[in-house]
């Protein structure tokens, strides 16, 4: 029941347009992965799509004055190949900004989890009625025990 009010609420947080604006993002981005030179495709992010802007960043400012260069050229290749009539807007970016660092890295090896923990999992998934999850919970405990 938890889950259903969690997934109501992202889903009215999120614009109706969402999914659309994130396929043309992805789709637009992989164009320009392709249509650019080498390095220089690695360095570009399309970070919006609104109605009006197509937003890329660029964490290098040559690398940007370049695009600024050809975006005309560039603008009229997007809005051709994708049917869109935003304008292109160049932004440079720090790479620190494109680019997160601040994930921590995963474990190297697994943690141990007490036999406590992993009787007090299986027990709990008793309680749940939903049949799919009791069962991914049960499984998953006995997974756990299994680690040494």
């Amino acid at each position: 029941m938890a889950n259903k009010k969690v997934n109501q609420w992202c889903q009215a947080a999120l614009p109706n347009n969402f999914d659309r604006v994130s396929k043309e993002t992805a789709e637009i981005q992989l164009f320009l992965r392709k249509q650019l030179p080498e390095p220089m495709n690695q360095q570009v992010s399309v970070v919006n799509l609104t109605a009006e802007t197509i937003v890329i960043a660029v964490a290098d400012p040559q690398i940007s004055n370049y695009l600024r260069l050809y975006m005309t050229e560039i603008q009229q290749q997007i809005q051709e190949t994708f049917s869109l009539k935003q304008v292109l807007k160049i932004k440079t970016i720090p790479n620190s900004v494109l680019k997160s660092d601040h994930v921590l890295p995963a474990a190297k090896t697994p943690l141990k989890v007490k036999p406590e923990t992993v009787e007090a999992l299986h027990k709990g998934a008793d309680w749940i009625e939903d049949e799919g999850l009791k069962q991914a919970l049960k499984s998953l405990a006995v997974s756990l025990k299994k680690t040494p």
